[in-house]
């Protein structure tokens, strides 16, 4: 058997907005239905101490998610379920002062069971961020970086 194909992505995008402006919306682990699109809802529930998320994305697809750590404009979180071939997921969302506004970095890290999930992670923060640079009237859409075994 062969080893886990460790991949990571990571988008981010320059806001013409403070840090605090940005993230007083996208900060809380909670608030991401009222921000991306793709999200339907979001529901916090506390499971043996520990905070997770209840997405219900567009398409009906449901996933649970583990907030693991915060900080001063940034959080992690790990998906416990989801219907997406892959393992070991962990994201980061942050943001951070610019001298002209923010920079808002998501990336996630995980071992794909199959090619496809790069690109479907990749979509869904590419339509995460450009929501928030329509929204803030950033000129310049998200860039990426992309690494690992399957991608």
């Amino acid at each position: 058997m062969s080893e886990p194909l460790h991949d990571r992505i990571q988008l981010w995008i320059e806001l013409p907005a403070k840090a605090d402006t940005v993230w007083a919306e996208i900060g809380d682990f909670g608030a991401i239905a009222e921000w991306h699109p793709d999200v339907v809802s979001a529901e916090i529930v506390e499971i043996e101490g520990d905070t997770y998320r209840h997405l219900r994305l567009a398409e009906g697809v449901l996933a649970l998610e583990r907030l693991v750590k915060t900080g001063e404009r940034f959080y992690t979180s790990e998906i416990v379920e989801s219907p997406l071939p892959m393992e070991n997921h962990r994201a980061t969302l942050s943001c951070v002062p610019e001298k002209e506004g923010c920079r808002v970095f998501w990336s996630a890290v995980f071992d794909p069971l199959d090619p496809i999930v790069d690109e479907i992670i990749e979509g869904f923060f590419e339509t995460g961020l450009e929501a928030l640079r329509q929204r803030y009237g950033a000129p310049t859409p998200a860039r990426r970086r992309r690494s690992g075994g399957a991608g």
